[in-house]
């Protein structure tokens, strides 16, 4: 059988995991009693993570079209979960952070979610998980520039606080 059809291939088990992990993650925001949306979730999650992003940045780091992230946005601002404030570079562009507010709701999610990455990793042993995540990692970082330092290095090449802080290496991953 060829190795790009095969169920346990690197691509299979990679988009096939990232389906069902996106699954488990839409029930649990969904259930959260908070009334935020799997959506409203990854917004405000990206919104902490790369605080002080322009809003077209963090929808494209979310994959998502400019408007949806505006609604989403809308509906956290309402709620004073984020702030969004005029680029001094460039008028036109909006500046998003978490308000004080965020960070309550984010605290109040982390148990769901360290529930469900519980799920996700049952029988693997800490060690397994953490390279798991390395692995994960570094090859996030091959495949993407938002990591990588501004001189060139790949994120795994840079000092250790600088590859540290931009991928959240730290007992926060998810």
């Amino acid at each position: 059988m060829p190795g790009l059809v095969r169920k346990d291939s690197l691509g299979f088990l990679l988009t096939d995991t990232a389906r069902l992990f996106r699954q488990v993650f839409e029930k649990t925001a969904t259930e959260n009693g908070l009334g935020l949306t799997p959506g409203e979730i990854r917004a405000l999650a990206h919104a902490m993570r790369f605080s002080g992003s322009r809003q077209a940045v963090l929808a494209e780091r979310l994959g998502v079209e400019p408007m949806t992230l505006s609604a989403y946005l809308d509906r956290l601002e309402a709620r004073g979960l984020v702030r969004r404030t005029v680029d001094p570079a460039d008028r036109r562009a909006k500046l998003v952070e978490p308000t004080e507010a965020a960070e309550a709701v984010i605290r109040q999610l982390e148990p769901l979610f360290e529930k469900m990455k519980a799920q996700a990793t049952a029988g693997l042993s800490p060690e397994a998980v953490e390279a798991l995540m390395d692995a994960l990692g570094a090859m996030r970082d091959n495949l993407t520039s938002d990591c990588a330092p501004p001189d060139g290095r790949t994120a795994r090449e840079a000092p250790a606080e600088a590859g540290t802080a931009s991928r959240g290496k730290t007992a926060s991953r998810r």
